[in-house]
């Protein structure tokens, strides 16, 4: 279950980078031209990792018994907005050597766009010729992103749950390039409630929450130099291996509230959510420009693209759950940086 849970969760982060390997194809207009391109490419999936791993973390604002426990499985689905899928050439900030070739077709598929090639970006010398000229990667066509997560859940405390998720460093073989990918999280959960007089006695708990996440992962990249050697720009690569890196961190604090009616509990939830996510690509790629002159330059760029996406939102949700003996279904609508849904089962001992 667990690598299930760590395939589905990274894969696509992964295969959106190196999978679409044009992207090194940035590194031939420079490291700043690159990051800019690159972070406007990848930061759909970026914010909706982010909102997954802030998921799930609970449906109902009662906690256990002492020593109570549970065991949960969710999946979020978050949804990219359409104006997400996209990103407009002419607003990031590209260098002014840089042109369309067609400036009417300024509007480039996102890493959650359609599966349809981008605008073409020519690269100009100082004296205006053209040198060379790529066209923006695809998007993968998925503009929903699912997040997966396994949690438990205990009663340590008087009216307090302590709940952990946690995945050990993995190692994947990815035709050859190796992924680790590491995994955990901790929450805290307190009925304030059952410590106020004036409010025990009313007809519903209430509950403050907090939690902490974090993903380590990284992946060895093999490309093939032939297929980025096109025009008059070519780029090869340094002894140093080429890697991606990546690493996520989010938190999430807010009052929970929720009213049991027999079998049935609905929940919801405000507060605020927050993630950060760095990306950097390793390694030293050499980029070599030819001039109609017959004169070359070659820059060497080294860890080329070390890219930050923040999130920082209020955060609500809402949702059902039903109760069966010794398991609980439940789902919910969540709203961060995108809506989300979110649907469940839990099992355990109150």
């Amino acid at each position: 279950m667990k690598r299930l849970i760590v395939f589905i969760l990274f894969g696509f982060i992964f295969q959106g980078v190196y999978a679409q390997s044009k992207v090194v194809e940035f590194l031939k207009v420079g490291k700043n031209d690159a990051s800019a391109l690159v972070q406007a490419y990848l930061n759909p999936y970026a914010m909706a990792l982010g909102d997954g791993l802030n998921n799930g973390w609970y449906n109902s604002a009662a906690t256990h018994k002492l020593f109570g426990f549970d065991l949960s499985i969710n999946v979020s689905a978050i949804q990219i907005p359409t104006g997400a899928t996209t990103f407009d050439l002419n607003k990031i900030g590209l260098s002014d050597h840089l042109t369309l070739d067609n400036p009417a077709k300024n509007m480039a598929p996102t890493i959650a766009g359609p599966d349809v090639e981008g605008p073409k970006i020519i690269m100009n010398a100082p004296n205006g010729d053209p040198i060379g000229s790529f066209t923006t990667p695809n998007g993968l066509g998925l503009d929903i992103v699912p997040v997966p997560m396994a949690q438990v859940g205990f009663g340590l405390l008087p009216h307090t749950d302590i709940i952990g998720r946690f995945v050990p460093e993995l190692k994947y073989d990815n035709s050859g390039d190796e992924m680790k990918i590491g995994f955990w999280g901790l929450g805290v959960k307190h009925n304030f409630k059952e410590w106020m007089p004036f409010l025990k006695a009313l007809p519903f708990d209430a509950s403050i929450f907090g939690s902490y996440s974090e993903v380590n992962a990284q992946s060895e990249i093999s490309f093939d130099p032939d297929d980025f050697n096109d025009g008059n720009v070519s780029v090869s690569f340094g002894d140093n291996g080429q890697m991606l890196k990546f690493n996520t961190r989010t938190t999430k604090y807010g009052l929970i509230l929720s009213k049991k009616l027999g079998v049935l509990t609905v929940f919801g939830g405000i507060g605020q959510s927050t993630s950060e996510t760095a990306i950097d690509l390793l390694g030293e790629y050499i980029i070599k420009t030819e001039f109609e002159d017959g004169t070359t330059t070659t820059d060497n760029l080294t860890n080329p693209v070390a890219l930050n996406f923040e999130s920082k939102n209020i955060c609500m949700d809402a949702g059902l759950r039903l109760k069966f003996a010794f398991f609980s279904i439940y789902g919910s609508v969540n709203k961060a940086e995108y809506i989300s849904y979110s649907a469940g089962i839990s099992l355990g001992y109150r």
